[in-house]
């Protein structure tokens, strides 16, 4: 069980919000994450179903891909739950809709926001929009050094479109 646990035992029908913090290794974020993870969520209660809406926060240490600096960055995303009630258990548990037993007293949310946590990082990691990177020759970061007298140097498998371009 995690830190993020909604009590929904006793819960009457209409609005309810819950505020949570959870640190990201207690919900099984990697050492990537150093934030706290701080969710707010919004249950709408009804006779036979309960939607969950959940906004979540946190950030962390982040390698660029481009030029290999770390660098911190917030994360955040949402998702939308609804939890239905039946008198029978069944094994369904597709995405969105969840079956819940009648007697459940509380729904742990910790594992969802793990997933919407590292689903919610972008695929390429930049330090910056702008971000320069490595020189492919000498290796040196040219956000923070001008890299020069590499223009004339051409990789030797490329060299005949040199040739071809002038022609």
């Amino acid at each position: 069980m995690s830190e993020l646990i909604i009590n929904i035992s006793k819960l009457s029908l209409g609005h309810h919000y819950r505020s949570l913090e959870a640190e990201p290794a207690n919900i099984g974020l990697d050492a990537r994450f150093n934030r706290t993870v701080r969710v707010d969520a919004s249950l709408e209660k009804s006779n036979r179903q309960l939607l969950l809406r959940v906004r979540f926060t946190t950030g962390g240490l982040f390698t660029c891909d481009r030029c290999l600096d770390e660098f911190q960055q917030e994360i955040s995303s949402g998702y939308a739950i609804m939890y239905v009630t039946e008198s029978e258990p069944t094994e369904r548990e597709d995405g969105e809709v969840q079956v819940i037993s009648p007697d459940t007293n509380t729904i742990d949310i910790g594992e969802d926001v793990r997933q919407y946590a590292i689903l919610a990082l972008p695929l390429k990691m930049l330090c910056r929009e702008d971000c320069a990177g490595l020189c492919p020759v000498c290796g040196v970061n040219m956000n923070r050094t001008v890299c020069s007298g590499h223009e004339d140097e051409i990789d030797p498998r490329w060299a005949v479109l040199k040739y071809i371009q002038k022609n």
